[in-house]
């Protein structure tokens, strides 16, 4: 979260200068928590429903990660109105955070081996988790939460190098729309080599997420692409091949 919050802040400073990025940051991790929380005691209701107290056991361990970015959208979306700041943008820097965040949070995930996959064979990067200490299986199985780690690294790269191309030329929201396209595919297909419980129509909880975020993007974003194409091609017109000029704002 650390790590996230830094490079978000640091992206945020191209056009916000002030304090207010500081609780808007604040609001996104706890939203983020909370909608990862809700999605690991829904994926697990059985071991709640006779103690529905638990689920307020933040220390007891469990969240679902792809619940994270419904909690930070609406979060996000509430506190970026609050302080007056423009939402598209923060929305944008916020994901490239995320997705770091994310990536080195799945570092723990290889360490105790906190999620099951299935067996891989004789592929040279199969693990065996045999301490007692950790989570995982004692067969060769895929290191899933390598994989995941690398997904969300290869997220944040693409995100913050799309980002760089995009920014300063509306409309805003075009990163924050490819992080929900990315996520959700390629959440959708690593998760068929995990062995997580089902959650609707032969899927897992995660699939059913990703699925709605792959098509929350794939819809989307190319309408804003196409406006952002319109745009450019307008403001072109008017100024004479002049560039987009950089936006500031001091409040």
């Amino acid at each position: 979260m650390l790590a996230g919050a830094f490079v978000s802040i640091r992206c945020a400073r191209y056009l916000v200068r002030d304090e207010r990025i500081y609780p808007f940051a604040i609001a996104v991790v706890i939203g983020g928590l909370i909608g990862a929380r809700i999605a690991h005691v829904t994926d697990n209701w059985a071991l709640y429903a006779n103690d529905p107290l638990r689920a307020l056991q933040f220390w007891s361990g469990g969240i679902g990660t792809m619940g994270a970015p419904i909690g930070s959208t609406i979060a996000g979306y509430l506190a970026a109105r609050r302080l007056r700041l423009p939402v598209g943008f923060m929305f944008d820097i916020s994901v490239i955070g995320i997705a770091l965040g994310e990536a080195i949070g799945r570092i723990g995930d290889i360490v105790n081996g906190e999620h099951h996959s299935v067996p891989c064979g004789d592929v040279p990067w199969c693990v065996r988790y045999t301490h007692p200490s950790t989570l995982g299986q004692s067969t060769s199985v895929h290191p899933i939460g390598a994989y995941d780690g690398l997904l969300m690294l290869g997220i944040f790269v693409l995100l913050y190098l799309y980002w760089r191309r995009v920014r300063g030329h509306p409309p805003e929201g075009r990163v924050w729309l490819a992080y929900l396209l990315l996520l959700g595919g390629g959440r959708f297909l690593l998760s068929f080599l995990r062995t997580d419980p089902l959650f609707l129509d032969g899927l897992q909880q995660a699939q059913v997420l990703g699925l709605l975020y792959l098509g929350a993007g794939a819809v989307s974003l190319p309408v804003l692409v196409r406006r952002a194409a319109r745009l450019a091609t307008t403001s072109r017109a008017r100024n004479g091949e002049k560039p987009l000029l950089k936006q500031v704002s001091d409040r």
